[in-house]
């Protein structure tokens, strides 16, 4: 089921969300193009200025040396950045939530193997429904969750309680088209060069489809929102785009068995060349911290306010549209 423009997901569609993360956490089959060893030092280098610093270097050089005595992470999946974090001493504990129960088990054992479970509390709950103590952390952490977030507003309202006055919101993330505003036009340009670099026995699919994956119901469900709604409560103090206009549309449905060795190669040198990035970037490592004072309670109130409000004109509309008399036969 796909949720149409302008709706939140019900129960059902956070427990199909649940239950596709956890099959992703057993059977690992999502083909993420991060993962590709030329992509990443790609986005590194964009990212540090260096395809051997990762983006948590390039966090802990640009801010000081930061360390953080207690953090939230946001959507943890297997744990992976929580580990990284207790281990470059960034963090001394970390809370960690995720809506997978799978993934969870899985982040608490190799936390366990790590040494790291005395550090890391993991825990299930909802991205749509936080429940976080104010003034309790340094740092909150976002990495690659808040795309699947509907109600943005309420979580970073949740964040900006959550911080403490001078706390960090580090957030990695896809922030390009939503689920529903993809087009054939907006997709035209990637669409011909899967057709024309991508070898056909390459290719999983004759014509190239949007880059939703697919039995997941909050897949970019409201991405292109996430810069907007941030910039309500929080200040950005730093934003380094890498890309991904390209990447992240061919990559997932290319047969990586079949491609020729320098295929990546010449996928990222044509983003470089024909897709720019500044401020229509799909990916971005933020930076951002919460605004004080009359502009933190100005931001908060239209976190809880604005949804309210669309809802009211959402069903306004729906009112007139059923009492608009039918045209005569």
């Amino acid at each position: 089921m796909i949720v149409h423009r302008g709706t939140i997901p019900d129960m059902t569609d956070v427990t199909r969300a649940g239950a596709f993360w956890d099959e992703q956490s057993r059977a690992a089959s999502l083909k993420l193009w991060m993962a590709h060893e030329p992509a990443r030092r790609y986005i590194n280098k964009l990212i540090s200025g260096n395809a051997d610093r990762w983006p948590l270097d390039w966090f802990q050089e640009t801010f000081n040396g930061l360390q953080f005595d207690r953090a939230l992470s946001v959507g943890c999946g297997a744990g992976a950045l929580e580990r990284d974090l207790v281990r470059r001493k960034i963090c001394a504990t970390v809370d960690a939530f995720d809506g997978s129960v799978a993934s969870l088990a899985i982040a608490r054992k190799l936390a366990l193997t790590d040494g790291s479970i005395r550090s890391v509390r993991y825990y299930a709950a909802d991205f749509n429904a936080p429940i976080l103590r104010r003034k309790t952390y340094d740092a909150v952490f976002c990495h690659q969750s808040l795309h699947h977030v509907a109600k943005l507003e309420k979580l970073f309202r949740a964040i900006l309680y959550a911080l403490r006055d001078d706390g960090y919101l580090f957030i990695d993330e896809y922030i390009g088209p939503s689920r529903f505003e993809w087009t054939p036009a907006l997709l035209a340009a990637a669409a011909k060069v899967y057709q024309t670099v991508v070898p056909p026995n390459a290719r999983l699919f004759e014509e190239l489809p949007p880059p939703i994956v697919p039995g997941d119901p909050s897949e970019a469900f409201r991405s292109s929102e996430i810069l907007p709604q941030l910039k309500r409560g929080f200040e950005i103090v730093a934003m380094r785009p890498y890309g991904g206009n390209l990447l992240a549309v061919i990559c997932p449905q290319v047969d990586w068995t079949q491609a020729p060795p320098d295929l990546m190669d010449t996928l990222i040198s044509i983003e470089q060349e024909r897709f720019p990035m500044h401020e229509t970037s799909y990916h971005a490592v933020i930076v951002a911290r919460p605004k004080k004072r009359v502009r933190a309670y100005i931001g908060a109130s239209r976190y809880f306010i604005e949804p309210k409000l669309k809802r009211i004109g959402r069903e306004v509309a729906h009112l007139a549209r059923r009492g608009r008399p039918r045209a005569s036969q």
